[in-house]
């Protein structure tokens, strides 16, 4: 569902991405945030914490986004009500894709996927000129900020 329809939604992820990298020890080195999903890739500097990352970056952006959605919509959020032991919303699916990139090939096979995302739903007609994913980064068009290159692990 398209939960992500500001600049302040993307905000609050991109925060949430600088807490968590710095908590377990992570880089990220591409993302792109789309209105009803992201994707991204990670790399662990030290151990691989993907579960415990994953679980609390959901949990937090949850919160948030839910909090900051219901302030800007005067009717209620029914399409996330979620009602499961102690959990009442649901902004993220239960599942992720956890994939290995193994080799450079698959690495940027992967990131230009994610890239390509915004110019297959038609928003932009070149990955670059997407202002919310690393696409920009890669062509040398924005500053590094949180992003590592791929390139300095392969």
């Amino acid at each position: 569902m398209p939960l992500l329809f500001d600049v302040h939604c993307f905000r609050i992820l991109f925060d949430s991405f600088k807490f968590y990298n710095e908590k377990y020890k992570a880089k990220l080195l591409a993302y792109v945030l789309m209105n009803s999903h992201i994707h991204f890739i990670i790399f662990f500097e030290r151990d691989n914490h993907l579960i415990d990352y994953i679980r609390d970056f959901k949990e937090f952006t949850s919160l948030k986004l839910k909090e900051y959605i219901q302030a800007q919509q005067a009717e209620p959020l029914q399409n996330i009500e979620y009602e499961h032991r102690t959990q009442h919303f649901k902004v993220w699916t239960d599942r992720y894709d956890d994939v290995y990139l193994h080799s450079r090939d698959l690495c940027e096979t992967k990131i230009n996927y994610i890239h390509n995302n915004p110019v297959k739903a038609g928003l932009v007609s070149t990955p670059v000129d997407y202002p919310f994913s690393s696409a920009a980064f890669y062509e040398g068009k924005r500053a590094k900020s949180q992003l590592m290159h791929y390139r300095d692990l392969f």
